[in-house]
């Protein structure tokens, strides 16, 4: 007699093991060191050097211990849409990089992406949603915490907090930390919070501050508004101490001045804006031909020269208008449409994980406009993946299923809404 076929709720999350919590903060930790920059000031041409090579060696450390992980454990499901997008960028920029002769530069940074990629994938095979995102967030939380520590010589010589081991840029340092507090507002949000988590949250909010990144403030400020929004029933300890922390905020910016003096950043003003539109405007004549106008120079193109300043090169400090020169109008056109399909997916996503997917999108996508990485091998864009990943149709029932357990009256968020009803 046959045996009987495998049942495919074997399979099923419900049905088997799930990645070591442990195993998955150190993959997620791996992943984002690998993906925040090491130097301040220096972007990649091509050249091996010993950090270059450590960073990718961290980076492969992470997918195989990723691969592993995904294997050790019942797979499960996760949609595949949010690939062919990705796949048509990098194909777009790798084909960019061959016609403007920028080949082993751009290529490798493709293939950095893609080792991103990768690992994100394996992470959301191997464990729940919200448990991959808050490892992720957590990860960031830690770089951020030991770099702005590390890096406190850098306010007091120049007025901005940066990253001292590793040597984040200020405003990358500013992503870190806030999608730390993206974390911590979600878990208030849920009525999962501790008096540790407030102050930690208050920490890297305060590390937003430090850094002078307006954008990421600004963006930040936003994304806790659109959690805060969902907040069905607030305690009223809760309220009361939000009204007398804001009261208390609003007070301490006014008397002090903190506001005017932020916003001029030691009187830069909207000069970095003004500098911004030059390199903008650069973009938009700095194809040498039709292939690149179309297709782009490669994600390793960072800088662009200008003309009529005292300057020749700049950054072009925005996610958008990057890809414009690195993947050409093709990237450009299918960036946008994969960020609408992504928000398409988000609105129907369960309400836990539509709230942090909302924050961390408002976060990403907000501060894109004005800086760069969001399509790069990046922290933001292995979270911008993550949630497309997650928010795809091919995910959400198995987000459906992972947010009915989390409610079960057996779980902790079950218990505490039988308590709060």
């Amino acid at each position: 007699m046959p045996a009987p076929e495998r049942s495919t709720d074997d399979r099923s999350p419900a049905a088997g093991r799930t990645a070591s919590p442990l195993g998955l903060r150190l993959v997620a930790l791996l992943l984002v060191v690998g993906a925040v920059g090491w130097r301040r000031g220096e972007y990649f041409s091509g050249a091996l050097d010993p950090v270059v090579v450590a960073k990718a060696a961290v980076s492969l450390v992470a997918l195989a211990l990723a691969l592993l992980l995904a294997q050790a454990v019942p797979r499960r499901p996760l949609g595949t849409g949010s690939l062919w997008w990705l796949g048509i960028l990098l194909g777009s920029s790798a084909f960019g990089a061959l016609t403007a002769g920028n080949l082993p530069a751009g290529g490798v940074v493709a293939v950095r992406v893609a080792v991103l990629a990768a690992t994100t994938f394996f992470l959301l095979r191997a464990a729940p949603a919200v448990q991959v995102l808050t490892g992720v967030a957590w990860a960031c939380g830690v770089v951020a915490a030991v770099a702005s520590l590390t890096g406190i010589s850098s306010f007091l010589d120049e007025g901005r907090l940066a990253g001292g081991i590793p040597a984040i840029d200020p405003n990358d340092l500013a992503l870190l930390a806030g999608v730390a507090v993206v974390l911590l507002v979600w878990r208030l949000v849920q009525d999962d919070v501790s008096a540790p988590a407030v102050v930690a949250a208050l920490f890297f909010l305060g590390v937003v501050w430090v850094t002078g990144s307006r954008t990421g403030l600004l963006m930040l400020v936003l994304a806790v508004l659109v959690m805060a929004a969902h907040i069905r029933r607030p305690r009223v300890g809760l309220v009361v101490a939000g009204l007398v922390l804001g009261a208390a905020g609003v007070v301490a910016v006014t008397v002090t001045g903190a506001i005017t003096g932020f916003a001029a950043r030691g009187g830069d003003g909207a000069s970095t804006l003004d500098s911004r539109f030059i390199a903008w405007r650069a973009s938009l004549t700095w194809a040498q031909s039709n292939w690149q106008e179309v297709f782009g120079g490669g994600l390793s193109v960072k800088i662009i020269r200008v003309q009529g300043q005292f300057w020749t090169t700049q950054p072009l400090d925005s996610s958008w208008v990057s890809l414009l020169v690195q993947a050409g109008i093709l990237g450009v056109v299918t960036a946008a449409a994969w960020v609408l399909w992504v928000l398409r997916g988000v609105r129907r996503a369960p309400r836990p994980h539509r709230v942090f997917f909302l924050g961390l999108l408002v976060f990403l996508l907000g501060r894109s406009v004005l800086e760069s990485g969001l399509f790069d091998a990046t922290p933001a864009f292995l979270l911008f993946l993550a949630v497309s990943l997650l928010a795809e149709g091919g995910t959400r029932q198995r987000l459906h299923a992972e947010a009915g357990r989390a409610a079960a009256p057996g779980s902790v968020h079950g218990r505490r809404a039988s308590r709060a009803g």
